[in-house]
């Protein structure tokens, strides 16, 4: 893997299988799974696994700057799921993206899958980029040191205390990131790091089998490494620090050799599949620079005359900056397009509409552009966020929750959904004429921000939020008109309790 190479785990084993070494297969586009058989772990280590991934993901909340926009998140989790579905039943447990310029990505103990923005900026195509969430879902597949000796898990555990370091020091200076990382390294070097070339090229050989299952171009993968290692070359030549993408991804002569040789027996992609992926490509990495403020007005205006995913970044771009009449020209351009053309756009192109449309404060008709979109893909979560805001700010809370419920329900560490959960409550008890409501609404609110406090590590702040809810809680159990209403929600808090309590308790 990239930045924590060598210790990613698996998920609870009750769910997925568990593996053994894969097999080499004669076709090199058929995945063939190992042997299920003796290689199961125990509840407890299922459970210590789950609470690891938990952990985990909380520091990393914790520590760095994440990229929250909801339809980045959803394409590249989108992604990394049919990568995942090659070769493991289970979901990951999160797909996070960190805002920082520098290459990298890791897969973390429990099914923590995250990658910075600056490897979307780095790649040139779709397939260079699934390479690297690839290779991170192969460490993943392949239980690396998931059945290493106890000495070996100790190292585990030591190396997962440097990644966490260096990803939140990666926010602040690259350079820091690089000496926490090579300390880290330094200190488990002994044990770990032959097993760990082992484990590189065996993640380079299953991830371009999972690309390949997957419908993606695994000639990318060499191409990308290929990339890394000239830019590695230039460092060294500089007396810089390695990019953290090279420091745990040891890029010989023979292992590029050996992947680039291997990528040359499968097929091609079609033509239709090239250019299906490179528009997807196309408006995630402008859409990237736009958000993340990397690009200048020059820069996209340059770009727009060539490419749509260009075009639709300097929309949103004129929006932000209150250029309405010229976000509209934009707009009127890609809505003219032929119905081929605009539906590769959709529905980045609704969103960033009803973005323009929310900037003036028009947020009925934010709703109604993103409704359309929401009746089309009911199931995409970008389109029911941006959707729950367009209903909140437009007096619509109880539907706003309707959409946003279902999220922290298939995934309980979805941070945005809670906080949009908090605000759209906060709405309804401003607005709603009963008093009843209105505190159950305020109680609620208080409910959601404790998870999200919870899934960014502020145990302390989470246990707060929940003591404000339970006081107002009990307040209501004494009035017999609310006393049937306050027991469950009583009891929902102090299960809610306990669960962090038992968070902020664990120590890996």
């Amino acid at each position: 893997m990239l930045l924590a190479s060598g210790y990613s785990q698996a998920l609870p084993a009750a769910a997925i299988p568990a593996y053994g070494p894969w097999q080499s297969s004669a076709d090199p586009n058929e995945l063939e799974l190992p042997s299920l058989r003796g290689q199961g772990l125990s509840f407890s280590e299922q459970y210590q696994n789950k609470l690891l991934g938990e952990w985990s993901l909380q520091r990393i909340n914790n520590g760095v700057k994440m990229e929250h926009d909801p339809w980045i998140q959803e394409t590249i989790k989108d992604m990394t799921w049919r990568l995942n579905a090659q070769v493991r039943q289970q979901a990951p447990l999160a797909v996070v993206v960190i805002d920082n310029s520098s290459v990298n990505a890791f897969a973390a103990p429990g099914g923590v899958i995250g990658i910075n923005t600056g490897t979307i900026l780095a790649a040139s195509s779709m397939d260079e980029l699934v390479s690297v969430v690839a290779h991170e879902v192969a460490h993943i597949s392949q239980r690396h040191y998931e059945h290493g000796a106890d000495e070996r898990k100790q190292a585990l555990l030591m190396q997962v205390g440097g990644m966490l370091a260096a990803i939140a020091a990666s926010a602040v200076d690259s350079d820091a990131a690089a000496a926490v990382m090579m300390g880290s390294q330094t200190a488990t070097m002994n044990s770990s790091m032959a097993f760990s070339r082992s484990n590189e090229r065996e993640a380079d050989r299953v991830g371009m089998q999972i690309m390949t299952q997957a419908g993606y171009d695994p000639r990318a993968m060499p191409r990308f490494f290929a990339t890394m290692n000239q830019k590695s070359q230039l460092n060294q030549v500089e007396n810089r620090f390695l990019p953290s993408f090279v420091r745990s991804h040891p890029l010989s002569n023979e292992r590029l050799s050996e992947a680039q040789s291997r990528a040359q027996r499968y097929p091609a992609l079609s033509l239709i599949q090239q250019q299906r992926h490179q528009a997807l490509f196309d408006l995630l990495y402008w859409r990237v620079q736009s958000i993340g403020k990397h690009v200048s007005q020059t820069a996209l205006t340059t770009a727009a005359q060539n490419s749509l995913g260009a075009k639709l970044a300097l929309m949103h771009w004129y929006g932000e900056q209150q250029r309405f009449a010229d976000a509209n020209n934009i707009l009127t351009e890609l809505t003219a397009l032929p119905a081929t053309k605009r539906q590769i756009l959709e529905p980045l192109l609704s969103i960033t509409h009803s973005q323009i449309l929310s900037e003036q404060n028009k947020w009925q008709q934010a709703a109604e552009v993103l409704e359309a979109q929401q009746r089309l893909y009911p199931e995409r979560r970008d389109l029911r966020l941006y959707l729950a805001e367009a209903l909140t700010n437009n007096n619509q809370p109880l539907q706003a929750q309707v959409l946003l419920k279902p999220l922290t329900q298939q995934q309980s560490s979805d941070r945005y959904a809670w906080q949009s959960l908090q605000l759209a409550n906060e709405k309804l008890a401003k607005t709603t004429p009963s008093a009843q409501l209105a505190t159950i609404a305020t109680i609620n609110a208080l409910r959601y921000r404790s998870y999200d406090q919870l899934w960014s590590g502020r145990y302390d702040n989470a246990l707060t939020s929940l003591t404000q809810a339970q006081q107002l809680t009990e307040q209501m159990q004494l009035a017999p008109a609310t006393s049937n209403s306050a027991r469950p929600l009583l009891a929902n808090i102090a299960q809610e309790i306990n669960a962090i309590k038992t968070a902020k308790d664990f120590k890996p």
